[in-house]
């Protein structure tokens, strides 16, 4: 049961339908009107597919602005899409850090190695090196665990060290 008192957060919460097939049209009016997303079950196994294989990747707050009233699977698909990329990005940049550790006697590298070698390896997507610098962090963090960090003094100075891959399908 809905128990919402407060008809503003009724209005605000995400309503959604899942159901095979194309939608009726009085389901779809219906939608529309009362602010329902309407998604097939292939979609959603997608999105469950896709956080079971990576732990918390889907953001059910980012989610919820893909979800829009009436007929949203390729609203939703344009979301999983996105995630896909981000992910990518972020094998291609685990790999090249253990790419580059195997290259070198040393287990750890710099961001300004990591930058150079990124912006020479085909890369996904073009970054700055702040931007990846963040990525290198998230990708460190206890969170995820896919690299391992030593802090310097500055962003500069900080050191990454591979710990376990980020595979991709």
């Amino acid at each position: 049961t809905l128990r919402l008192n407060n008809q503003e957060l009724l209005k605000k919460t995400a309503k959604l339908i899942i159901g095979p097939g194309e939608p009726t049209k009085q389901l779809m009016d219906a939608a529309i009107v009362h602010g329902m997303a309407i998604i097939n079950p292939e979609t959603l196994e997608k999105l469950v597919k896709l956080q079971s294989q990576y732990p918390n990747s889907v953001d059910l707050i980012i989610l919820k602005n893909y979800l829009i009233p009436g007929q949203a699977d390729q609203e939703v698909e344009k979301y999983i899409n996105h995630v896909s990329e981000k992910l990518k990005l972020r094998s291609h940049i685990v790999h090249l850090v253990k790419k580059l550790i195997d290259n070198r006697d040393n287990h750890t590298v710099g961001v300004e190695m990591i930058d150079g070698a990124y912006n020479f390896s085909n890369p996904p997507e073009s970054l700055t090196q702040p931007e990846l610098h963040e990525i290198l962090i998230e990708l460190s963090s206890p969170l995820t665990g896919y690299l391992g960090r030593i802090k310097g003094t500055d962003s500069k100075s900080d050191c990454f060290y591979f710990l376990r891959d980020l595979p991709m399908d």
